[in-house]
């Protein structure tokens, strides 16, 4: 299984201790905001949401609003400069140290991350999303003892079950042990049938194990394409459909859902990779399907 970031926090508003009254907005401060957000009117909602500012005073929530609005804008650098500017400036804000860590880890910063996380957990940051993301890192630097070990550690902190199964079979792939991986994505969708990220990576478990046959190749696309609705621009679920086409034969269908993953995921190389196979691979029935010229 391919190592991917699997998000454990929705947004970057997960890091707000539910606990604090004042981390709790009232619905009248955010309510013309996320009207905004909504229709995805990302600049008017940065906008209103600068307007609050208060020169010289760091206010934690509104950081992590005008980050976010950043990140779903598609900014995401801009969003980690807002953060890191936060903590600059009042690093009491221990709030922001997660949305940070999860923001480097999004734009491949993986060592800043593993930097961040761990310094907040000896500053005391000790949550399951901080424990999940930091195993998340391990992963990606293929630390991968580490990262289960971090994983467990969440568990014992209040992660879900099936969420820290979800990232351990993510590694029990990257290990090769493919049937803990397809066993664990299967409880996992058991445990969260409307979770599509987990029926994406049940499918990858699939197709990424062998040997398989055309009915299990077919019944991960049935599972891909099934959760294309719920995701539309997830990269990685448009490569995965391609892998899907490749095996079964279908090099159109794989190039189209390649370049689909090339434009959602901003040309990510392990899919230009799989894109020249499956054009290559065309162009080569094409060629062959071609009658030889009379002498």
């Amino acid at each position: 299984m391919r190592p991917i970031l699997a998000l454990c926090v929705l947004s970057l508003f997960a890091a707000l201790p539910a606990c604090d009254e004042e981390a709790v907005p009232s619905a009248a401060r955010w309510s013309a905001v996320e009207a905004l957000v909504r229709t995805k009117d990302y600049p008017a909602a940065y906008a209103a949401l600068e307007k609050m500012q208060v020169p010289g005073k760091v206010d934690t929530e509104l950081t992590l609003r005008l980050a976010e609005v950043r990140r779903l804008e598609g900014n995401e650098v801009k969003a980690v400069l807002l953060l890191r500017a936060g903590l600059e400036a009042d690093p009491k804000a221990k709030q922001l140290i997660v949305p940070l860590g999860m923001l480097y880890l999004q734009i491949g910063e993986v060592e800043r991350a593993r930097e961040v996380l761990e310094k907040g957990r000896t500053e005391g940051v000790e949550t399951a999303e901080s424990a999940l993301l930091l195993g998340q890192t391990y992963g990606r630097m293929d630390q991968l003892d580490r990262a289960l070990a971090e994983f467990d550690r969440a568990a014992t902190v209040g992660a879900k079950a099936h969420v820290v199964l979800y990232n351990k079979g993510l590694i029990w792939g990257q290990q090769g042990k493919h049937d803990e991986a397809i066993a664990a994505m299967r409880s996992v969708v058991e445990a969260a049938p409307d979770w599509p990220a987990a029926r994406r990576e049940l499918a990858r478990a699939i197709l990424d194990s062998l040997p398989k046959d055309r009915a299990a190749v077919e019944g991960a696309l049935d599972m891909l394409i099934g959760a294309k609705t719920e995701l539309p621009e997830d990269w990685r679920l448009h490569e995965s459909i391609g892998d899907a086409w490749l095996l079964l034969g279908d090099y159109d269908a794989a190039v189209v859902s390649y370049t689909d993953a090339l434009r959602f995921g901003r040309n990510p190389k392990s899919v230009e990779d799989r894109y020249r196979v499956a054009e290559t691979k065309r162009r080569e029935r094409e060629s062959a399907a071609v009658p030889p010229p009379p002498k």
